[in-house]
């Protein structure tokens, strides 16, 4: 083969190529021209439909936006009044307490005084009535003793007298 049909051959293959090369080129500008107005026409049908809901949205913004301020000052006030009412009540409780503990004190104080009373009531009972009331048992006693004693020796006496038959 010569130069001349191989320069000929490579020509024509690169002719080739170049002609499927630009089908291909063709066939793809084409779908990428329908993609795109596929695309295009999406995005207009999603701007219609989310035109209202976002004109919606808007006014609903509009209207809400006094009522937001409002709300959000009266969170705020209630915010404020609840920390003061909480230390309020933190104080009240703080002195609740302390009364409560200065009360359990005196309490405290007034049983231990009842129960030191009643100690010293019933030491002064033992001495000044139970130990007398002892004595005088014990020297009743005595006496009883004493009487019992000179019964039996008194009737002892009149038995020895009397034949021994009581």
């Amino acid at each position: 083969m010569s130069e001349h049909t191989v320069l000929t051959i490579f020509v024509a293959v690169a002719a080739v190529a170049l002609i499927i090369q630009m089908g291909t080129l063709i066939a793809l500008y084409k779908a990428m021209n329908n993609a795109s107005s596929r695309i295009e026409r999406a995005i207009l049908r999603l701007e219609e439909r989310s035109a209202p809901v976002l004109a919606t949205a808007q006014t609903i913004l509009v209207d809400a936006q006094p009522k937001i301020s409002e709300i959000t000052t009266n969170l705020a006030e209630a915010s404020a009044m609840l920390r003061i009412h909480v230390a309020e009540i933190g104080d009240a409780t703080g002195e609740i307490v302390e009364r409560a503990r200065l009360q359990a004190v005196r309490l405290d104080e007034l049983v231990s005084g009842t129960v030191e009373r009643i100690e010293d009531t019933a030491e002064f009972v033992q001495h000044t009535v139970v130990k007398p009331i002892r004595r005088i048992q014990a020297i009743l006693q005595a006496v009883q003793a004493g009487i019992g004693f000179l019964r039996r020796s008194h009737s002892g006496g009149k038995s020895a007298v009397n034949g021994g038959s009581d």
